[in-house]
């Protein structure tokens, strides 16, 4: 049989969809959607990754219930588009294993979520 789900596409809810598609066009994805069908909701994405900001008045960041990690090609690059936007940001450098190293960046989105870019880890 063959894979019945093919896509994972999550909707983050947020305040201000604007400000939240304009952070993530600072860090390189666009928008994939937006009509007039559902006002209020935003896709933006690129050829591998994509998911929804939808409006939602008075709502809580998911950060107590979700971990947003999106992993990146080049930490470094992911670095310099968050210094390019003025994004307030920290790295820090996991070690699981002693051949095993990779880099997470830490920043935060307009509406209150941390958003952690992740390198492709060099495992040994």
């Amino acid at each position: 049989m063959s894979d019945l789900i093919t896509k994972l596409l999550p909707i983050l809810h947020v305040e201000d969809p604007d400000a939240e598609r304009r952070f993530y066009e600072q860090l390189g994805l666009r928008t994939t959607y937006e009509g007039p069908e559902y006002p209020g909701f935003i896709a933006v994405g690129n050829d591998a990754v994509e998911f929804g900001l939808s409006r939602r008045p008075g709502v809580v960041a998911a950060a107590s219930t979700v971990t947003w990690q999106l992993g990146v090609s080049d930490a470094d690059e992911a670095i310099a588009a968050c210094e390019r936007a003025g994004l307030r940001f920290e790295v820090t450098t996991e070690r699981p294993g002693e051949d095993w190293t990779y880099r997470v960046i830490t920043v935060r989105s307009p509406n209150g979520m941390d958003v952690l870019l992740e390198e492709q880890s060099s495992a040994g």
